[in-house]
């Protein structure tokens, strides 16, 4: 039967013929190739021969050609190309038919090269199949799914590379064999988004961070408009670790490095990305600094400006943020002031040099003792470190103001003078509010991390002060005791209230210790002996606990105290915290607690008054309350959680039995003035 007549084929043969066929796929794919293709040409023989049969031959010719498809000498390869152009697919197997065209292709020199490249990848041979596709390419004979193709090729290459370097820093040739293999890559002109495309820009970016590539200039040929949606989403490890969106990273480092080159190209360029950016990464506050360098190296200085103060107000404390609004700022005592400020935050030589010889050129005119000193002091850091010494540092010591001074000690207290002009540029638009300094606490670190000291405040707020605080080495608390009176001027996130912003601490001349804090009065309502605490109530909204061990008198309910406390904001709400609890005579606010006499309901153990106190039914069996009982005491607010309402609730009571009888209340308290 002539294999090109398909139409003479039965559609279904002798019986078993269907297992027969299923047992040449057996073969086929257990890697019995051979033996497959024999019995295929066995089974074809027979007139009865169905086109399941003829099926699992088709497929036996096509893996004969990809496996001859690199052979040496053609004369198999051409063999079986001839045996499948006259196969004839049966109709309706598109699969069988679309890979027959693909291995028909290989008739051709290029595409048998194509196969021999994917043969070495799946060999782990990347750099010969990189070999192999350079060929191709450099003859102009690559399809678009073979730049593809070449494309992971020099992805797994890169991959392999890193790996063999495992974390350590690369050598130069590992440097310059990954830039090759970039600038190869960026040559396809692949730019449809997908993994490959984003895991390029991803090796491109880690170059880049260890100062090996200008991400910039990559960026820009890569094309930004490429990032596919996942790119712009955080990532979370299997341990939990969250690690920044890729778009978020390339962008930041791209910007700073146009920045920092100062090329109005690269500049132009990146602008509209960063603006983009922003508006998806809001709380970036390296992008909002990049943002404004670009801004101001491209001349729109009042846009810079504004940004600047923006973002400087959630980093006052870094010397950074200050410097560069001295930079934008025209007008010199302006500039003074930002520098001042700058170098208040930070006493690091290493980091602070810049802006130390920015400000003695100013201080010059008027200080000219304490501009000396500072240079003095860049110059004598610089030569104790072994690095060169700026020139603008050596053109500031041959001025004729520099060798005419005598050097004085500037400092913090010196910077404190020109600082104000500064930060009323930031913060004028706060309300100053008093405070008081609290303790230090150390907030252990976790994995691994270091222990953070911090410092307690208590700002002033209704009904008692708010706890908030600040690192316990910010150069307005550091060394000062705690009850000192302070102001602050502060921020709150509205939508994290435990998260407060600190700009300005100033000393209250006028205040005293701990003066915020008044003192409320209350009442103990109930004592947990299993757990030795007391509970107390001093307004429907304030109530709070103590150790028994720690309160030095009496602790029983109907005791009147006198409490001072603060409240803080945490993840899981509004919580408050007692900072003294002592016994007082002073008469509690008549809102919590009342005396009362009257005639007891007692039902199922509970008692009612006619005015509606509850007496519980503990309180009823000790003190022998019986129903229609005369009885007077002690109650105090208290809320149903139930009913979700607020009631009269007794804590002390003594029956006075059927009789009329007015015993007294013993508790005595002296009135509120």
């Amino acid at each position: 039967m002539s294999i090109l007549n398909f139409a003479a084929r039965p559609k279904s043969g002798r019986p078993g013929s269907a297992r027969l066929s299923q047992e040449v796929t057996a073969l086929r794919k257990g890697g019995s190739l051979d033996d497959a293709y024999r019995l295929a040409l066995d089974l074809i023989s027979s007139p009865e021969a169905d086109e399941w049969t003829w099926r699992a031959y088709g497929w036996c010719l096509i893996d004969l050609v990809k496996r001859h498809a690199s052979d040496r000498e053609p004369g198999p390869l051409q063999e079986y190309i001839g045996q499948l152009s006259a196969f004839q697919v049966p109709q309706g197997d598109d699969l069988l038919t679309e890979h027959r065209e693909r291995a028909l292709a290989l008739a051709d020199e290029d595409r048998r090269a194509v196969m021999e490249a994917k043969k070495l990848s799946k060999n782990g041979q990347h750099e010969q199949a990189i070999r192999v596709f350079a060929a191709l390419r450099s003859q102009g004979k690559l399809k678009v799914e073979d730049k593809r193709s070449f494309g992971w090729e020099l992805f797994r290459a890169i991959q392999s590379i890193l790996k063999a370097a495992g974390g350590k820093d690369l050598s130069q040739s590992a440097v310059g064999a990954i830039k090759q293999h970039l600038n190869t890559y960026i040559k396809l002109e692949l730019s449809d988004p997908d993994l490959l495309h984003s895991g390029i820009l991803q090796y491109a970016l880690r170059l880049s961070q260890a100062d090996h590539l200008r991400l910039v200039a990559f960026a820009r040929l890569w094309k930004l408009e490429s990032f596919r949606p996942e790119d712009y989403e955080a990532s979370t490890s299997e341990d939990g670790k969250v690690f920044p969106a890729l778009a978020e990273l390339v962008l930041q480092r791209a910007s700073k490095e146009a920045a920092e080159g100062q090329r109005p190209d690269e500049m132009q360029f990146i602008l509209p990305y960063v603006e983009r950016a922003l508006e998806r990464f809001p709380d970036n506050i390296w992008l909002k600094l990049n943002m404004v360098k670009l801004l101001r190296g491209l001349g729109r200085l009042n846009e810079a400006r504004q940004l600047a103060v923006e973002f400087a107000r959630k980093k006052a404390g870094e010397y950074w943020a200050w410097e560069i609004l001295g930079d934008l700022e025209a007008d010199p005592p302006m500039r003074l002031s930002c520098y001042a400020k700058a170098l208040s935050c930070s006493e690091d030589d290493s980091f602070v040099s810049k802006v130390r010889l920015k400000f003695a050129r100013l201080l010059s005119d008027g200080h000219p003792a304490q501009a000396r000193a500072e240079v003095e002091r860049v110059i004598e850091h610089k030569r104790r470190e072994g690095t060169r010494i700026p020139s603008e540092a050596d053109q500031l010591a041959q001025s004729d103001w520099f060798q005419g001074a005598t050097s004085a000690p500037s400092g913090r207290p010196f910077y404190d003078r020109f600082k104000t002009q500064a930060e009323e540029l930031l913060f004028r638009h706060l309300p100053w509010t008093d405070a008081t300094l609290g303790e230090q606490f150390v907030i252990e670190g976790k994995d691994g991390q270091k222990n953070r000291s911090r410092q307690r405040i208590y700002v002033k707020a209704s009904p008692f002060p708010l706890e908030i605080s600040v690192s316990a080495s910010h150069p307005d608390v550091k060394g000062k005791a705690p009850g000192v009176p302070i102001r602050l001027q502060m921020e709150t996130s509205q939508e994290e209230p435990w998260r407060s912003t600190v700009h300005r601490i100033q000393a209250r001349e006028d205040g005293a210790p701990y003066d915020i804090f008044p003192e409320l009065y209350g009442i103990i309502d109930h004592i947990n002996h299993k757990k030795a605490l007391l509970h107390f109530i001093v307004a429907r909204d304030v109530d709070g606990t103590c150790p028994l061990a720690e309160f030095q008198g009496l602790a029983e309910p109907g005791v009147a105290v006198s409490v001072r406390m603060a409240r803080h904001h945490s993840r899981n709400g509004l919580r408050s915290r007692v900072l003294s609890i002592a016994p007082t005579t002073r008469r509690p606010g008549e809102d919590i607690w009342k005396a009362f006499s009257d005639e007891v309901e007692v039902r199922n153990g509970l008692g009612f008054t006619s005015d509606g106190v509850f007496i519980p039914p503990d309180l009823v069996a000790s003190a022998g309350i019986s129903d229609r009982d005369s009885v007077e005491g002690v109650a105090v607010i208290s809320y149903n959680k139930k009913r979700n309402t607020w009631g009269w609730k007794a804590i002390r009571a003594t029956s006075l039995g059927g009789s009329d009888g007015d015993a007294e209340d013993d508790t005595t308290w002296d009135d509120n003035d």
